[in-house]
């Protein structure tokens, strides 16, 4: 086995920059007002969003924005962010589709999110609202017919140490795209390359040398990821990350293990 060691601010600059890239209107992100009633309707998520930057759009009543908690689709095609990453990109003829849940509860937006990919022949907003009506809560989201059920599975790349650790990071921003309060996850942890000195710690386990994110060179083409965070909201605490790839493939297994806590 081989290992590459990439800095902690490349990864961090790389987190920065998804983020970003990955934002909602406001209309999406804290639903207020109904769209507006006198644009055409769209037929596909290009459209929608073509629309959106036009001044508005007409969804039918199920997928209007909202904070009633009914799921909608989002106007932002998150495959965007595919244009400025090294090394990997979207298969040809494919889109990512998110939709977006809402509820309000004291004067606070709760959000959760589920982003698909999906050829872009599926993508006309008759299709994607076609899944609204079997969504449920934020733990039933609308599955489109058709969609891949990892949207990494419509990643490829040029298969370098790098590309890999793109992925692992990438994958997470896409999971966490659109959520908000308290269905926020990935957002509250923060890249680390050295054990912080604010805190003390107690470990579960033998301490790392070090903390420098890696890539690891795996038998019969296989790689792992490895980095860590350091979550910073009780419970605080620090994390090790472990993504595992098969060959010639970007769809991981990931493994999120609290190593250490923070002593209160």
């Amino acid at each position: 086995m081989s290992s590459q060691q990439f800095p902690i601010t490349s990864l961090q600059t790389l987190r920065r920059s998804l983020k970003q890239q990955l934002v909602l209107p406001e209309c999406e992100h804290t639903p207020s007002a109904t769209a507006a009633d006198n644009m055409p309707e769209p037929d596909s998520l290009a459209s929608l969003s073509n629309l959106f930057r036009k001044g508005g759009i007409t969804h039918t009543e199920g997928s209007t924005p909202n904070a009633n908690g009914r799921w909608f689709i989002s106007t932002v095609d998150a495959s965007a962010v595919f244009k400025h990453l090294p090394g990997i990109s979207l298969k040809p003829n494919y889109c990512l589709v998110t939709y977006l849940y809402r509820i309000r509860r004291s004067n606070i937006n709760h959000g959760g999110a589920v982003t698909w990919a999906m050829v872009n022949q599926l993508s006309t907003t008759s299709h994607l609202e076609a899944a609204l009506a079997k969504a449920g809560d934020h733990s039933t989201p609308p599955y489109p017919e058709g969609a891949l059920l990892n949207y990494m599975t419509a990643v490829t790349g040029n298969l370098t140490s790098g590309s890999f650790l793109i992925a692992s990071v990438l994958q997470r921003e896409l999971q966490e795209f659109g959520r908000c309060g308290k269905f926020h996850r990935w957002q509250h942890h923060r890249l680390i390359g050295n054990v912080p000195k604010q805190k003390q710690w107690q470990w579960r386990m033998e301490p790392p040398r070090n903390l420098t994110p890696k890539v690891h060179n795996l038998p019969n083409g296989k790689m792992a990821v490895e980095f860590y965070t350091c979550r910073t909201i009780p419970p605080i605490g620090i994390f090790r990350h472990v993504d595992r790839y098969t060959a010639n493939s970007y769809v991981a297994k990931a493994s999120n293990q609290a190593i250490a806590s923070a002593v209160e």
